[in-house]
């Protein structure tokens, strides 16, 4: 079950939560600090996102619920889901605190995917990130700030800083380049496919037959006897 959390933790990148009237699929390639690359899929419909991670096993899809803030975490090997509450993270980014990410359009402009996309920078403790967005794709929220399991991870401070920056914006990531205080990159996120199309809703619920999983039940488990809820 401890690797279940993790892996939970660990699907919850920054990724894009897209507005109507974009219903379809964004396919990215995500790089780490270390080089390590991912290839997650994003499924939106009707203010609902469901991530998949190519390759991952333990977690068959990540839905997110925004409308009534929650994540679902589907785990297929155990025919069974979980439910996570998540803060309201744009209202977070509404109370910005002074020193908090800046996000500046830099006015160049390329063409993603069809998408004319313009630079932005935004700068955070001495670290950069460049970012290439896009209109008429929606808005871009990061599931990763409100993960209650994930401590904000990944993607380290200035990673969550860009995220909370752009909270709320028409604006939609197509490339994504963090950099560390050194000048080294950190992060990489490319979009290398988008396509409009319908997508069933069963894409966006667990699966008929799925038990779910009692979260406060489990954790009660988990805590030595003796101590406060343990039993």
């Amino acid at each position: 079950m401890k690797k279940i959390l993790f892996v939970v933790s660990l699907l919850l990148v920054p990724a894009p939560l897209v507005s109507a009237p974009f219903e379809g699929k964004v396919q990215f390639k995500v790089t780490a600090e270390r080089g390590k690359t991912e290839e997650i899929g994003y499924l939106l419909k009707g203010g609902k996102l469901r991530i998949e991670v190519a390759g991952q096993q333990d977690i068959g899809g990540l839905i997110i619920d925004v409308a009534n803030k929650q994540t679902v975490a589907i785990m297929d090997e155990q025919k069974m889901y979980m439910v996570m509450s998540m803060p309201d993270v744009v209202a977070q980014a509404a109370e910005a605190k002074p020193g908090e990410a800046t996000l500046e359009a830099t006015g160049e402009k390329v063409k993603i995917l069809g998408y004319d996309a313009v630079k932005y920078v935004s700068t955070y403790q001495g670290a950069k990130t460049e970012l290439w967005l896009a209109e008429g794709l929606g808005a871009f929220m990061a599931p990763s700030s409100a993960n209650p399991m994930g401590g904000g991870q990944p993607g380290g401070g200035a990673g969550q800083a860009w995220e909370r920056a752009l909270a709320g914006k028409e604006l939609f990531p197509l490339r994504v380049i963090s950099f560390d205080q050194g000048g080294r990159q950190s992060f990489r996120m490319d979009a290398t496919a988008i396509d409009r199309k319908s997508l069933p809703d069963s894409l966006f619920v667990p699966p008929a037959g799925y038990q779910k999983l009692d979260m406060g039940g489990m954790m009660k488990g988990m805590m030595p006897p003796g101590l406060p809820g343990s039993r």
